[in-house]
């Protein structure tokens, strides 16, 4: 891998997945130790590349983090009768627009999590219809990279009421459809334009998930 920057990033990543997958087993308190050490270790090395200072090293944290895998980003394509996508602006990202959608919570459905997020973030309630696809964020143009792996999931939705263009909420500040041919300014954090095309393929003809 030639980039440095991202050679240490990926680094970062498997240091604190190895650290707090030990944790979750270790048992003597010696090996506790030499595990934390490493977290600690992959905490100072992500700080080289962060966009911002991390926060220090937590044992309790680490302790009690247990086997690390993927975090689980999910996103909702809503369309009219014309094929436009409904998007929203989000008031924590310079007023820049991406699909609805965020974490998974715990004890939470994949479908569950997308029509609580697109009811928060869109003010309309949907019923997630089918999965569109299954991404690895990495794979993807996001700016910026983030300091953990995720899983990204599109759901195509379908409206069980009218969509309220005058919603807002304490996370977007405003909701608008466009056409997926000329969109706004997108949060490339949440969402690249080429996953609203994915999102609007499916709609159109809803086939296997894309895995990527």
């Amino acid at each position: 891998m030639s980039n440095p920057s991202e050679t240490l990033r990926r680094i970062a990543i498997e240091l604190a997945s190895i650290s707090e997958s030990a944790l979750a087993y270790c048992q003597d308190p010696f090996d506790i130790d030499r595990f934390h050490r490493i977290g600690d270790i992959a905490r100072d090395v992500a700080e080289l590349t962060a966009r911002k200072p991390l926060p220090d090293y937590d044992r309790s944290v680490a302790s009690i983090a247990g086997y690390t895998t993927p975090k689980v980003d999910v996103r909702g394509g809503v369309f009219d009768d014309d094929g436009r996508i409904l998007l929203v602006r989000e008031i924590a990202d310079d007023g820049r627009w991406t699909l609805p959608g965020g974490w998974c919570d715990v004890l939470e459905t994949p479908t569950g999590a997308i029509e609580r997020e697109v009811a928060e973030e869109a003010g309309v309630r949907v019923h997630a219809v089918h999965l569109a696809g299954i991404i690895d964020r990495h794979r993807w143009p996001h700016v910026p990279v983030y300091d953990r792996h995720m899983y990204k999931l599109f759901f195509v939705c379908d409206p069980v009421e009218p969509v309220d263009l005058s919603f807002t909420s304490d996370e977007t500040s405003e909701v608008a459809w466009f056409c997926v041919d000329d969109l706004p300014e997108l949060s490339v954090e949440r969402v690249v334009p080429g996953q609203i095309r994915l999102l609007h393929e499916h709609w159109q003809s809803p086939g296997p998930a894309h895995i990527d």
